[in-house]
């Protein structure tokens, strides 16, 4: 299992190694789509990152703008040039209209690795595409099902009522708070997706049948059991992105408590330890992940929790707080609350507000 989730995290990291934000604010059309190009972006997307989230199903115009096999096929009620269909939308040009798209991205990006999910439904790219970019993003908050018939079943089974009218970032909220502090994103999606996913066996038509659905799960499948929950050895790629979220939150955390108890009462790096709040009466350590769920932020800290507790020699009394991005979600309140009751030392878990915080 643990091997399927490095798999899966090395996987993610080498589609943000190839494109990072940097890389898609510069990027051309021929970077975006392509034919025969395995290395377009739309091509990670869609192929090289299947084992993320399947996105299959749809034409290529889910991409906003693809360039055509056969150039004398011009797509009814789209744009089109001597080599591209676009939607109208975009554009009257090629040039516009990707344009218009690589902006349209760029805010993708910007707000899911922000957590801000209801502004994605806004954008104005297809949903199936917008949402499996968002997802790669999102440092694994989201939660990798794209497909929305197969998103309504699993909302409506946890009494959400949808109509034409519910946005993909209320079922992805949903999605969110029914997540369990030992699951994964990846196999907890997985488990989703096989109760959700597919259809019903027709006993009628025997064994055909069986494989013919066998065959259907293998190629729009989400990832097999994954679990992120103990501290991972990432690739180069993935570790700076991890260290760069976790100056962020240290700063912004720091920012905050040189603001209610002042700068001298502030250190940081310590003994190891994040950041040392120093008070006449209580020494607080802070523990900072950057884990987008909590269960996993105190997952990972609690092994550094004790050793940092066990080497600090101070009279006062000792208070540890993990520190990360977002907030618990209800099962995630019940393994804190476990973990404070178990725990010989004052214990709890606080969300660093980075948009409060930032400059």
């Amino acid at each position: 299992m643990e091997t399927q989730i490095q798999k899966c995290r090395e996987l993610l990291d080498s589609f943000l190694s190839r494109w990072p934000l940097c890389v898609v604010e510069k990027m051309t059309l021929n970077d975006y789509v392509g034919i025969n190009d395995r290395n377009t972006f739309c091509q990670w997307i869609e192929t090289k990152t299947r084992d993320l989230g399947s996105i299959k199903g749809w034409s290529s115009i889910k991409f906003g703008i693809y360039k055509r096999r056969d150039k004398t096929r011009r797509l009814k009620n789209f744009a089109n040039d001597d080599q591209y269909s676009w939607m109208r939308h975009y554009g009257d040009t090629r040039g516009k209209a990707f344009r218009e798209i690589r902006k349209q991205l760029i805010s993708t990006i910007h707000l899911a690795d922000n957590g801000k999910f209801e502004l994605i439904d806004q954008l104005n790219l297809p949903n199936l595409f917008k949402w499996k970019v968002a997802f790669l993003y999102s440092n694994e908050r989201l939660i990798p099902i794209f497909k929305k018939e197969i998103l309504f079943k699993i909302a409506n089974h946890y009494g959400l009522r949808t109509d034409r009218n519910t946005t993909i970032s209320h079922i992805q909220r949903l999605l969110i708070s029914k997540k369990t502090s030992k699951d994964n994103v990846f196999n907890y999606a997985s488990s989703l997706f096989n109760r959700f996913g597919g259809k019903p066996r027709d006993e009628s038509k025997g064994k055909k049948t069986t494989r013919a659905l066998n065959k259907r799960k293998r190629h729009n499948r989400v990832p097999a059991s994954k679990k992120s929950t103990a501290t991972q050895v990432r690739t180069f790629s993935g570790s700076y992105r991890a260290a760069q979220r976790h100056n962020l939150l240290q700063e912004a955390l720091k920012k905050k408590l040189e603001t209610n108890f002042g700068a001298q009462s502030v250190i940081l790096e310590e003994d190891y330890v994040d950041i040392k709040l120093s008070l006449p009466n209580e020494l607080v350590l802070y523990e900072i992940k950057s884990s987008s769920y909590a269960g996993d932020c105190v997952t990972e800290a609690l092994g550094q929790i004790l050793l940092y507790r066990s080497h600090i020699q101070d009279k006062r009394p000792i208070r540890v707080i993990v520190a990360g991005q977002y907030p618990p979600n209800d099962d995630e309140r019940e393994y804190i609350d476990y973990i404070k009751s178990v725990l010989d030392l004052p214990f709890d878990y606080e969300t660093i507000d980075l948009e409060q915080n930032a400059v």
